[in-house]
């Protein structure tokens, strides 16, 4: 009996050409996978991704926190819109423009809302401001709502009634020397004008006794605070100590000196309340209104722990520093 031989050509050996082929796949497949390992390790690749990944979450944080908000314009806002526009244009809008205030409105409540959530309302000056403001009208208007009576306006205007005194009047006349040449020189012409001025006889025309300027010659019945803006502080105060009907001087002003004629002087005098008693109620409510400010913020600092710091350049630094 024949022993069996396994013929070579029953078995289905791989060729030399199905070899290479497959050794070629496998070093295209490595040499892609070294090349997106090389890839995936650039920085560039890194900040794109970690930017999407960024962009991916905000986007899901915004839709979330975004989902509850609404922007409604009701029928109260539009009706002060109108209002406001007709107490500016003494007329209503027409279709187009009551149109333009809505969109005007939608930017402006877009604009508020965005800016706060970027946090444009922080560390910003004006805005503090505002806010500040704001918060004092609040406690302004809480005593606005309850007014004075009669008997408190009495009480409190004779506690303060220096505050309403009807201001010194004058009435004066006044001859002008300049000091282009000097003061002495305008003193002693205005002392040599004096004693002539004051004597009856002589007849003197006072208006064409100095020299010619665009201050006014006469006043009558100024108050004093009239006649300080127009010839300064100094020269008031010392014209109200002045006798009357008589000729003084030579008084000093910030323009020369003046020889001074006083006509007639009333002292300051107290007004009956009936007189005053609108300034003396807008003063009262000033008053109360300022004390109801300074009030709040007594209160409200009481919750916190306020630390101030000692400037260098400070009175007590300086002190304990040269110590």
């Amino acid at each position: 009996m024949r022993p069996w031989r396994i013929s070579k050509a029953a078995i289905p050996w791989k060729s030399k050409n199905r070899q290479d082929e497959i050794g070629t796949a496998h070093r295209q497949h490595n040499k892609t996978a070294m090349s997106i390992t090389r890839w995936l390790r650039e920085p560039l690749v890194h900040f794109l991704v970690l930017g999407a990944l960024i962009f991916l979450a905000y986007g899901l944080l915004s839709d979330q926190s975004d989902a509850p908000q609404e922007i409604r314009i009701g029928l109260d806002r539009q009706e002060n819109l109108a209002r406001t526009f007709a107490r500016t244009w003494q007329r209503p809008p027409d279709a187009n423009e009551f149109e333009g205030l809505i969109k005007d409105f939608l930017r402006q409540e877009i604009a508020y809302r965005e800016a706060r959530k970027m946090g444009l309302d922080e560390d910003d000056i004006v805005i503090r401001r505002r806010l500040r403001q704001k918060l004092e009208l609040l406690a302004e208007d809480v005593v606005s709502l309850s007014p004075p009576g009669e008997d408190e306006l009495r009480d409190w205007y004779g506690q303060h009634t220096e505050d309403f005194m009807n201001e010194p009047r004058i009435g004066f006349r006044q001859v002008y020397f300049g000091i282009d040449d000097g003061p002495e020189v305008a003193r002693s012409r205005a002392e040599a004008l004096l004693p002539r001025l004051n004597d009856a006889s002589a007849r003197i025309d006072f208006v064409e006794a100095g020299d010619p300027s665009l201050l006014p010659i006469e006043f009558r019945r100024a108050r004093q605070s009239e006649v300080a803006s127009s010839f300064g502080i100094d020269f008031a105060a010392e014209v109200a100590e002045l006798p009357t009907g008589r000729w003084s001087g030579p008084v000093s002003s910030p323009y020369g000196l003046h020889l001074v004629f006083v006509t007639a002087s009333e002292p300051a005098a107290r007004p009956a309340f009936e007189a005053v008693r609108p300034e003396v109620e807008r003063e009262m409510m000033l008053r109360r209104k300022r004390d109801a400010v300074d009030g709040l913020y007594e209160r409200l600092a009481e919750n916190y722990e306020i630390t101030i710091d000692a400037s260098p350049t400070s009175p007590d630094a300086a002190s304990e520093s040269a110590q």
